[in-house]
């Protein structure tokens, strides 16, 4: 993928969270415990599907439970093709859900064009990055209702910057202008 500009480039993923999401590490001050609590029951997982681009994060959608072919393909065609130019390439994981003809289908009749990434490589998709800190700002919200993890997902792609994607792009090793 080294010829292609980083700047037409889109990278989705999923990832789940749940409302026991809590940082494992504390301060205290010295001679002191840290104390926490963290629920009995994690209640079912969330999964958010996002796309990430050199412009940040891209909408996201969230459902209760893993994700599918059905459950992929909606995303794509009511959050994250719509808002995409003709000409941008969509770069997905080896998940069996990115794979059938429906979704090529989707991506090409928006004008984009699907390609997926090698098996095994996470270290080649900037989002897992993304991911990294989005879980860590929901960790820190420490939501324990449904709508409270709505929130701090919500809260947590905002504050991913074009820096950071930047960042991570040139991480992932598509160089571009701006981390430079």
């Amino acid at each position: 993928m080294a010829p292609i500009d980083p700047g037409r480039l889109v990278f989705v993923e999923e990832c789940g969270t749940h409302t026991a999401m809590t940082r494992r590490r504390a301060r205290a001050v010295r001679g002191e415990r840290a104390h926490g609590a963290l629920p009995r029951n994690r209640g079912p997982v969330t999964t958010l599907l996002a796309g990430l681009a050199l412009a940040g994060m891209s909408p996201a959608m969230t459902v209760e439970g893993g994700t599918d072919t059905a459950v992929f393909a909606t995303y794509l065609e009511y959050f994250l093709l719509p808002g995409l130019r003709p000409g941008r390439v969509v770069v997905v994981d080896n998940v069996g859900a990115h794979n059938p003809d429906r979704i090529r289908a989707l991506v090409e009749a928006a004008g984009c064009e699907l390609v997926f990434l090698p098996a095994y490589s996470p270290d080649l998709s900037p989002i897992e990055e993304a991911f990294s800190k989005l879980k860590a700002l929901i960790r820190a919200a420490a939501a324990r209702s449904r709508a409270a993890l709505d929130a701090a997902i919500a809260a947590a792609l905002d504050a991913v910057t074009p820096a950071d994607a930047a960042g991570w792009f040139t991480h992932a090793g598509y160089p571009t202008r701006q981390a430079a």
